[in-house]
């Protein structure tokens, strides 16, 4: 599977996470991104925008990214602990892209114990803006907090995955 891996915030590319997936022969990008760069998106766009992946993994601000790059690209993506609410910054999102957005189903991992991003609001979020990709039986929650451990990690990965697979099968066929 080729992945795209987008850190959070105050995370560094090439993480565990990212070498755990590399060590199930994934192949795996993880660009370092600055978040506090206001044209952070569009670098990151334009880096991968010809890259054919097969889902866009996104942790916090990363799942940010990730949401916006899917609907941008018609790519699946995990998110963890997604800041689609309450984030501390805010680059600017597809506003120079200009292109209609795309179908990127939507597979969502929450700690119940977070407490940077409330679990419950991003749920709502995605109720209220995501009502094509988003269906509320793909989300795993567990009892952590806002940094999903690699165990936890190695777990939410390997239950969507079939559900990943499956959903750029079906991309293919209508395509």
């Amino acid at each position: 599977m080729r992945i795209l891996f987008l850190h959070g915030l105050e995370s560094q590319p090439n993480c565990q996470k990212v070498k755990w997936l590399q060590d199930q022969g994934h192949s795996v990008q993880s660009p370092q991104i600055d978040y506090h760069d206001d044209k952070s998106y569009e670098r990151i766009y334009k880096l991968i925008r010809h890259n054919n992946y097969d889902v866009i993994v996104g942790s916090s601000m990363g799942g940010w990214f990730a949401w916006n790059l899917g609907k941008e690209l018609g790519v699946p993506v995990l998110l963890l602990n997604p800041a689609l609410h309450s984030r501390s910054v805010n680059p600017i999102i597809g506003e120079w892209v200009g292109e209609e957005k795309k179908g990127s189903k939507v597979f969502l991992a929450l700690g119940n114990m977070d407490d940077v991003i409330a679990p419950s609001k991003t749920v709502d979020w995605l109720n209220e803006n995501d009502k094509l990709d988003w269906n509320a039986n793909n989300i795993r929650r567990g009892a952590y907090g806002h940094r999903t451990p690699v165990e936890q990690f190695k777990y939410i990965f390997n239950h969507f995955e079939s559900g990943i697979n499956q959903t750029n099968e079906l991309y293919e066929r209508l395509s």
